[in-house]
């Protein structure tokens, strides 16, 4: 009875510690976000660059946010696992915002003219969902679909609005969306779970 006790207590920890903390949120909506906001200041170069800023913002806050009030988690192989395909899909989608980008630009605008930018939000809408898998958090399936939509929809726009790119904002909108979901599970997280006193 004990040991079931524990196993639950443990699995609860292992989904505090890498899902409810709204954490994996922020990173993402750094990534979408920061890609708008990059591109529309003309610094394509730092896209790159955003899977290791967001991964960075998600290992800082386990270290000072998380582990304070749920412990220190020492993950099985599956975890690891999870760890793992988290950072490369985090390096694997700044990499691919940047690849794209250029080929998309040297092309001249020839590759896959018809619609590239909702393919383009397709495959990123895609990445977005695995984290999903990866994390079983089902909002992720959301914000998946958010940024198809907001990159298609921006693409579509583009063709009768010239007086702002519709593509940019509505990209650094999803990304903002996405920032404040991840702001709000995180206070929740916080303002739930006190941190944990090693005194006495």
């Amino acid at each position: 009875m004990n040991e079931s006790i524990n196993l639950k207590e443990i699995k609860r920890k292992v989904y505090l510690f890498y899902s409810e903390d709204g954490l994996a949120d922020l990173a993402v909506g750094l990534m979408i976000c920061g890609f708008g906001i990059f591109l529309l200041l003309g610094i394509p170069a730092l896209v790159g660059v955003l899977g290791v800023f967001a991964y960075l913002v998600w290992y800082l806050g386990k270290e000072y946010l998380v582990v304070p009030r749920v412990g220190k988690i020492q993950p099985d192989q599956e975890m690891k696992k999870h760890f793992v395909g988290f950072f490369i899909n985090m390096c694997v989608i700044g990499l691919g915002v940047f690849v794209f980008y250029l080929v998309n630009r040297n092309s001249g605008g020839s590759f896959l003219s018809q619609h590239p930018l909702m393919l383009f939000g397709l495959v990123i809408g895609l990445a977005i969902s695995s984290l999903g898998l990866i994390l079983k958090t089902n909002r992720f399936y959301l914000y998946g679909l958010l940024v198809f939509a907001a990159m298609g929809g921006g693409e579509v726009m583009g063709t009768t609005i010239t007086s702002v790119d519709p593509f940019l904002v509505s990209v650094i909108s999803a990304g903002g969306i996405i920032l404040v979901a991840g702001l709000i599970v995180l206070v929740r997280f916080l303002n739930k779970y006190a941190v944990v006193s090693l005194e006495g």
